[in-house]
């Protein structure tokens, strides 16, 4: 059994040092630029209502996923408008629709304690394309699924201006 844990052991450590040559590193949370952050007002200028609660959301999970605390007394801050939200039919087939673009748009800023503003990455249109035929409801259904995908991938980009040194 003593032998069974050393040669665990023995393969965890030759798996990180194989992974540390490649250029991975393992990094805690003394590696985050900033522990906690709170999301200020993120407005939607856009026509489509409910964006900015879907965003919100999206950036709350991914912050904690990345082992920064969500904490709404904090100093530092992210805010930002969406600014452009439209739909638009790229695909046909018997004069039907089968193929969608939907376009998301805004600009993101992180505040730091200091004062100091910077734009986040996510601040250039985002394009989601989703597939769907038949009913409208079905059309609607996967235009949806698009979008909460859409503004996850938007908060992660967001957030990974805060993993990188902020200029």
């Amino acid at each position: 059994m003593k032998s069974f844990s050393f040669a665990i052991v023995a393969v965890l450590l030759l798996g990180m040092l194989s992974l540390s040559g490649c250029g991975y590193t393992f990094a805690g949370r003394k590696g985050l630029l900033v522990e906690s952050v709170r999301i200020g007002p993120i407005k939607n200028k856009s026509m489509e209502p409910g964006l900015s609660q879907v965003l919100i959301s999206a950036l709350s999970d991914e912050l904690m996923k990345q082992g920064i605390n969500v904490d709404q007394n904090s100093r530092n801050m992210i805010y930002g408008n969406l600014t452009q939200f439209t739909l638009s039919g790229v695909s046909e087939a018997n004069q039907s629709f089968t193929a969608y673009q939907v376009t998301i748009a805004g600009r993101f800023i992180f505040r730091g304690a200091d004062g100091k503003e910077v734009v986040l990455p996510g601040s250039t249109p985002f394009i989601i394309t989703f597939s769907s035929q038949g009913a409208l409801n079905e059309v609607f259904a996967q235009r949806q699924l698009a979008v909460q995908s859409g503004m996850q991938n938007l908060a992660s980009q967001i957030v990974s201006g805060l993993l990188v040194p902020l200029k």
